[in-house]
């Protein structure tokens, strides 16, 4: 924690100002200038907005936790095409000491914890406040406060699923701090277990806020609130793009669906939980079961995107299938960012830098060829190439305004189909096949998949392997089947040379930057 401590000090440097493209310039040093900042409830609006626009820079999600180098030791990239870059091709080596993945690896870590500094920083200051600085008081208060909380239990647990064992795993050791606090101490490192304790504290005590601001108090921005029967796709538009449908509260309170609201804290409890391991399943099952039964099947706030909004020309394709999105993150110049990473610096290039490995595979079905599946058919592009065929749509750039302005700009960070393959699994485990292959056909059917799971499979071991499938076909530049992998603890997975498979084993765990580990 050696050169943490003195990032610690200056984390809330860049803070955003009431703009949000203008930035505060807070004093940088040991003393910050409070006043500058948490003076007024729009100090403490501006820098919670700030969070969320490091949370989206190119050291966490808006890359390298999604479709960059998290997508890279995912065995996504396939590297016998040549034309992926060192970083990329190290990555899916498993290789993290190079010189183009260390700094990748440092900078998460950095970044992540310096994220971490904000959000004390913040939550420190707005316990003692009075309720008389928030234009909507108390709501106002607590609604930044539970966000923040819920942010500070999100950013440690995917730096400890990259920086820790999995629990799978047992490990003993202690391996990452838990801050929080604002201060430059060394914190002692914690166990995995106490580790997720402290996650699932946060979320605890952030919970009831958020479900009584976003159930009770604002559900206007949750679901289509003005339409007499809302639909799944409208529904999202209010959650994504709410500006262009309510004007009540003002900016702030709007657009919950790239801010962490109550279903996002339920879709993040179910996967902690499951990641926690066993005895931790009922946790897990009663927060995915509160989603999907309440918010899915009656409430119907949250659902998936049509088929007609997938099979539709690609410029109005909605190729992120955004409708299920329970928290995504807003980054303006994503699909620039990722075009260009993609094509390079020529837009006529027909030859992709990041081309996806063992996507026949992939989608091949008991030996028969390639099935149908919405998921290959319209949100996989190919090109004429042999070696780089396939690339995933997903980032792709629309220009029909609705899609623009939903899915352009925004980072997948929770997935309902996520909670899906969660009841799954652990429908699975509990021995309960035929309910377990349901949950996985909510996703499979709505993503155009044609084969009946029922048919062929009949097995814990059958089953598991098909949500493996499916988990690996949805994940696709988003960074999640790494995680999934890990939590599994496979040994060996597909491999990005599309030559067999890869050994995981000693590379689920990413070294610590060498800052920490030296004098």
């Amino acid at each position: 924690m050696k050169k943490l401590i003195s990032h610690i000090l200056i984390a809330l440097t860049g803070m955003l100002a009431v703009s949000c493209n203008a930035w505060l310039d807070v004093t940088p040093e040991n003393a910050i200038a409070d006043d500058d900042l948490f003076s007024t409830g729009f100090g403490y609006r501006n820098a919670l907005n700030g969070i969320y626009t490091n949370l989206a820079s190119d050291e966490l999600y808006g890359k390298q936790l999604s479709w960059g180098f998290l997508s890279a030791i995912s065995q996504q990239y396939n590297q016998k095409a040549g034309t992926i870059s060192p970083m990329y091709a190290d990555a899916s080596e498993l290789i993290y000491n190079t010189v183009d993945t260390e700094p990748v690896v440092t900078a998460i870590w950095e970044k992540g914890y310096k994220v971490i500094a904000n959000l004390n920083k913040l939550i420190e200051n707005i316990r003692p406040t009075d309720i008389s600085l928030f234009e909507y008081g108390e709501e106002e208060k607590n609604l930044i406060y539970a966000e923040a909380l819920s942010l500070r239990a999100m950013m440690h647990f995917d730096l400890l699923r990259l920086f820790a064992p999995a629990t799978a795993t047992n490990p003993s050791g202690a391996y990452l701090p838990y801050r929080d606090k604002y201060e430059a101490a060394v914190v002692e490192k914690c166990t995995v277990t106490d580790f997720i304790e402290k996650v699932l504290k946060d979320l605890l005590e952030a919970e009831d806020i958020l479900r009584k601001f976003d159930t009770e108090y604002h559900p206007e921005a949750m679901y289509a609130s003005q339409m007499y029967e809302p639909t799944p796709e409208w529904n999202a538009r209010y959650r994504f793009n709410s500006g262009s449908y309510i004007d009540d509260m003002g900016a702030f309170f709007w657009y919950r669906g790239i801010r962490f609201n109550y279903l996002a804290l339920l879709g993040l409890k179910a996967r902690v939980c499951i990641y926690a391991g066993p005895a931790y399943y009922k946790n897990a099952e009663t927060a995915a079961k509160e989603l999907y039964n309440t918010y899915y099947q009656q409430k119907r706030w949250i659902g998936f995107t049509e088929g007609e909004n997938i099979t539709c020309n690609l410029n109005s394709r909605y190729t992120k299938v955004s409708h299920d999105i329970l928290f995504g993150l807003y980054k303006k110049q994503l699909a620039t960012d990722y075009e260009q990473a993609v094509w390079g610096s020529s837009s006529s290039s027909s030859t992709t830098r990041l081309p996806l490995a063992n996507i026949p595979s992939l989608f091949a079905s008991d030996n028969t060829g390639v099935y149908t599946d919405y998921r290959l058919t319209y949100l996989i592009g190919t090109t004429n190439e042999t070696q780089s065929k396939y690339y995933t749509l997903k980032y792709n750039p629309s220009v029909e305004s609705v899609v623009e302005a939903m899915e352009n700009p925004m980072i997948p960070v929770i997935r309902f189909s996520e909670i899906c393959h969660i009841l799954a699994e652990i429908s699975s485990y509990n021995g309960k096949i035929t309910e377990g292959i349901n949950y996985l056909e909510t996703v499979r059917k709505v993503r155009g998949a044609e084969r009946t799971l029922s048919l062929t499979v009949s097995t814990r071991e059958q089953l598991d392997a098909e949500i493996l499938l499916d988990i690996r076909k949805e994940m696709i530049g988003e960074g999640g089947t790494f995680y999934t992998y890990k939590r599994m603890n496979l040994s060996t997975v597909p491999d990005s040379d599309e030559e067999g498979e890869i050994n995981m084993t000693g590379s689920y765990v990413l070294p610590l930057p060498t800052s920490e580990t030296t004098n």
